[in-house]
């Protein structure tokens, strides 16, 4: 049994879809509904405000996961007292269930945003130091740094995974890749700052999925920090021109607004080759399948 938190989201309905297809039983917990059905003897879904934590505790009792993917984040920018609280309030909710329900494996969704926009081009590895620049960035790292605690004090067993510009079908998020997308679809130019110099792991979301479980399975990983991408670095102007092979759209190159400089975030994934992780999809074979999910939304 997976339980997987934020599995109405963008990333979670596309990780429970993994699972489901390799026949694992998965509960979702979330506030909002899910965006697809799953077969019901595969998938259970569980309404809850992981806020709040004896309501975390007792669907844990219920379901008595072996393993745990913790991907919901507060997203949408409120205040910044409120954005922390609530990250905290989930983050801690999720590890004190996890630890009281003896939890086999967890993983923790981070982000390649904790390594901040960094300006020296090359790929990052796990023992950079953090530098975040943004409320996510630093709440993620806040979120990190509390399930070091627990690893270390309550022997949670954890997995961090800092994720690289991951993409695919029911793309919500504002992402680059969703924001060039919607231009693209619209006919609309794709405007790229910084003459679109920018460079980073675009990261198709199956992939990530494939890292998840191999993670799960994998005892090595307890304790560690692992980045997950494709291990293959494009400039946000090489990307834009994939999409244009799709999409007939014209491309952009703007100089850089006040205070912007290029940056490079992309992804050194040496850790994660030898435990058998191999990257299933280039950028084109991702964008493809966006696409056609991009498409069929426009109707």
């Amino acid at each position: 049994m997976i339980l997987i938190t934020g599995s109405s989201g963008f990333i979670g309905t596309n990780v429970t879809q993994y699972f489901v297809d390799k026949g694992r039983q998965v509960v979702g917990i979330d506030l909002a509904r899910p965006y697809k059905d799953f077969p019901k003897d595969l998938f259970t879904f569980h309404e809850c405000d992981l806020t709040d934590r004896d309501a975390v505790l007792k669907a844990f009792e219920k379901f008595s996961p072996k393993n745990v993917i913790h991907l919901a984040f507060v997203t949408h920018r409120k205040d910044i007292y409120g954005e922390f609280l609530d990250d905290a309030k989930i983050t801690l909710s999720m590890m004190d269930a996890a630890v009281k329900c003896h939890v086999e494996r967890f993983i923790l969704m981070s982000s390649s945003t904790v390594y901040g926009l960094r300006t020296v081009d090359k790929p990052v590895t796990e023992d950079e130091k953090p530098n975040p620049k943004g409320t996510y960035g630093k709440a993620k790292l806040m979120a990190e740094l509390m399930a070091r605690q627990f690893f270390e004090a309550e022997n949670l067993p954890i997995t961090i995974f800092r994720g690289f510009e991951i993409y695919g079908p029911i793309l919500t998020i504002p992402s680059i890749v969703r924001k060039l997308l919607d231009k693209a679809v619209n006919k609309e130019p794709m405007q790229l700052f910084c003459y679109g110099k920018q460079k980073t792991d675009f990261t198709y979301v199956e992939d990530l999925g494939q890292a998840m479980d191999i993670a799960l399975r994998n005892p090595k990983t307890i304790g560690d920090t692992l980045n997950v991408g494709s291990g293959k670095a494009y400039t946000y102007e090489e990307f834009a021109k994939a999409i244009s092979k799709l999409l007939p759209a014209k491309i952009e190159l703007l100089p850089p607004r006040p205070n912007e400089h290029p940056f490079y975030l992309y992804s050194n994934i040496e850790k994660l080759k030898p435990l058998g992780f191999k990257p299933k999809y280039d950028i084109m074979d991702g964008l493809k399948k966006t696409v056609d999910w991009m498409l069929a939304q426009h109707g």
